[in-house]
């Protein structure tokens, strides 16, 4: 998703000219000449940061210029006839279209789209932590949801014929209640709304929402991958693989999405997820990484490297990486594992995961 190319509108000129021709002859042969206009305006970049200010340079003076970013009237500096500036708030991040029309000298009306690349301003800062003990857990569970919910700790595993939701015992690793999905199924992210837990599928495009004793209550359909699976106080939030992030009714309504972006660019492989103190948490797949992420504005804050905690030996180093969030509100800690690791940590973030009211864990 880099590397966005401006997008103009061409203004076609048509013109017939036919071929001579003898009152004999009945053949008429003509020929279409196309001429496409030049770009009325020009990016000085086709990426910036959300707080930059966007230059953009005419090809001509425009009487009655307006200028529409992502179809809002932008508030514009003009530092001559030809040149514009945009000064962005800082509050987005993503591909942002601009949009300028306006009379020529001649007063023909023309129009030109231009798309540029939005990424963070913010550079992520490191998140720091410790190791506070290391529990058993489950070689076999391909891990795609983890989530406490009343104390109990609850994961949701994948793999077509393997996929189950667990209530598991975070001490022991022992699995205290078990669900298996259909073979067809490959189980996702999972997370516990009021009495109801959901559980995403990758490819079958359902929701499986049970009761908290895992009787099943209603299937819902979606039309993207399911991947990571979370909640605020009022809404699902669901990733599906690339930097887009999805809202939801808790009737899987779809609400609205929003993309991901860091200092550099798009962040992409956005996999499970966990809420925490109103900053969504994210694994990011195929590394040992999880990123820090406004739920407002799409920026990503803040990155915990847990390399360090990779277990030796795993099966396979490319699939079996760190997938596991699940936030202990009572002890505020993070319970972190692995797909098909032997490992369950606790982990205590110093001064970083910030909460609504400004209080640090």
């Amino acid at each position: 998703m880099k590397g966005y190319l401006s997008v103009v509108c061409s203004i076609l000129i048509v013109s017939w000219v036919g071929s001579g021709c003898d009152r004999n002859d009945r053949n008429t042969d003509r020929s279409v000449k196309v001429q496409a206009q030049l770009p009325l305006v020009f990016l000085s970049t086709t990426s910036c940061a959300a707080n930059d200010t966007i230059q953009l340079t005419l090809k001509q003076a425009l009487r009655n210029l307006d200028v529409f970013v992502n179809n809002e009237t932008a508030k514009t500096l003009m530092k001559d006839s030809l040149t514009v500036f945009i000064p962005l708030d800082g509050s987005r991040v993503g591909v942002f279209s601009i949009i300028v029309s306006g009379l020529t000298a001649t007063n023909r009306s023309i129009r030109d789209t231009l798309f540029i690349e939005v990424h963070s301003d913010i550079k992520p800062r490191t998140i720091d932590y410790q190791l506070l003990a290391t529990y058993p857990h489950q070689t076999t569970s391909f891990t795609q949801g983890l989530e406490f919910h009343r104390g109990a700790l609850y994961e949701g595993t994948g793999i077509n014929g393997q996929s189950k939701l667990m209530k598991v015992n975070p001490l022991t690793g022992e699995i205290e209640q078990s669900k298996a999905l259909a073979e067809q199924h490959f189980g996702e992210g999972i997370t516990i709304f009021g009495d109801k837990i959901y559980q995403l599928t990758w490819k079958s495009g359902e929701c499986f929402r049970y009761t908290l004793d895992f009787t099943l209550d209603k299937t819902f359909r979606y039309y993207t991958q399911g991947w990571g699976l979370t909640h605020t106080d009022t809404t699902l939030i669901v990733s599906d693989g690339s930097n887009r992030i999805y809202f939801y009714s808790t009737d899987f309504d779809r609400l609205g999405d929003m993309v991901v972006y860091d200092d550099k660019g798009p962040v992409t492989k956005l996999n499970e997820l966990e809420m925490v103190n109103g900053f969504l948490l994210a694994n990011v797949w195929e590394t040992n990484r999880i990123v820090q992420i406004e739920i407002k504005s799409g920026k990503v804050v803040g990155e915990l490297n847990l390399i360090n905690l990779v277990p030796m030996n795993l099966g396979d180093a490319r699939s079996d990486v760190l997938n596991g969030i699940a936030f202990n509100k009572k002890e505020g800690t993070l319970y972190v594992t692995g797909k098909n690791w032997p490992a369950l940590y606790k982990l205590k973030v110093n001064g970083f995961l910030n909460s609504g009211n400004g209080r640090l864990l």
